[in-house]
């Protein structure tokens, strides 16, 4: 390594050839922060470097969490409002272009794989079959706690 001449080490000393996660692997360079983020315009609200944006979206965020506790919501029921109302302002537009004679925009064919449904199926089937385990577990009293609880019938 080279020294200066007042005997220290350069401010850069060990960065090359060091095994620093950051850096490229055959490039040699340092990867900067904004490249580890991502990149664009995410990294750059991430770093602050839009402070408008960054602001809106924590800004953003925040009406959002009190809206929720206001409200007395859950994050699932407020989802499936805002869904419905999609689906409401998607059908409105269908009718709006129907009556300017615009075409609408092609939804996407959805097709669901023979892979998929079997997967979802074999993973049904494992759960399904440890349900009815326990269930002979316990009516053949090898789970006493259970066994001996008294039923719910309300």
């Amino acid at each position: 390594m080279e020294t200066s001449a007042s005997g220290a080490e350069p401010a850069n000393a060990g960065i090359e050839g060091s095994a620093d996660p950051c850096s490229s692997a055959g490039g040699g360079h340092r990867l900067s922060v904004h490249q580890i983020v991502g990149g664009g315009k995410a990294a750059d609200i991430v770093l602050w470097k839009c402070k408008r944006a960054t602001v809106g979206v924590i800004f953003g965020a925040t009406i959002a969490w009190w809206l929720f506790e206001k409200s007395e919501l859950s994050f699932l029921t407020i989802c499936c409002d805002v869904l419905l109302i999609l689906i409401v302002v998607q059908l409105i537009w269908v009718k709006i272009s129907g009556l300017l004679n615009k075409q609408p925009r092609q939804l996407p064919e959805l097709v669901l794989s023979e892979e998929m449904v079997n997967n979802a199926a074999a993973s049904f089937r494992v759960k399904v079959n440890n349900m009815l385990m326990i269930a002979h577990d316990i009516t053949l009293g090898k789970d006493f706690r259970l066994f001996f609880q008294e039923p719910l019938l309300w």
